[in-house]
C-alpha cells in the first residue's frame, strides 16, 4: 500500500517536471516563422540544446511520459527561458522607445503646417 502511493507520487512529480520541461521548450521556441514546420522548430532547439539529441527534443516536446527529466536538463531549458525572457523584454523596450519617436516625428510633421 505504502509502495502503491509512492510510486504514484514519483508518478506525478515526473510528470510534473515533464510538463514544466516541454513548456519551457516551448517558450524557448518562441513563435517561430510563418509556414515553419515542427521539424524546423525542433532543427532550432537543437542548436541551441547542447547535448540535447533530435529524439529527446521530440519526446519532451510532445510530453512522452516514458522520459524522464534530469535536473542540469530543466536548468539549462530555464536558464535559457530566462534569457530569451530578459532579451525579448529589451526587445519590446526598443521597437516602443522607435514607435514613439516615430509617432513623434508624424505629430510634428502634421501639426507644422497649422502653426506655420
Amino acid at each position: 500500500m505504502a509502495s502503491e502511493k509512492s510510486d504514484k507520487a514519483s508518478e506525478m512529480s515526473r510528470t510534473t517536471t515533464l510538463d514544466e520541461a516541454a513548456g519551457l521548450l516551448r517558450q524557448i521556441a518562441g513563435d517561430g516563422e510563418a509556414g515553419e514546420s515542427v521539424k524546423g522548430v525542433f532543427r532550432r532547439l537543437q542548436r541551441k540544446l547542447t547535448g540535447w539529441s533530435p529524439g529527446r527534443i521530440r519526446d519532451v516536446w510532445y510530453r512522452d511520459r516514458r522520459v524522464r527529466i534530469r535536473a542540469e536538463e530543466v536548468e539549462q531549458l530555464r536558464a535559457l527561458a530566462k534569457s530569451r525572457s530578459e532579451s525579448g523584454s529589451r526587445d519590446e523596450l526598443t521597437e516602443l522607445r522607435n514607435r514613439i519617436a516615430r509617432l513623434e516625428r508624424l505629430l510634428e510633421a502634421a501639426s507644422a503646417p497649422v502653426h506655420g
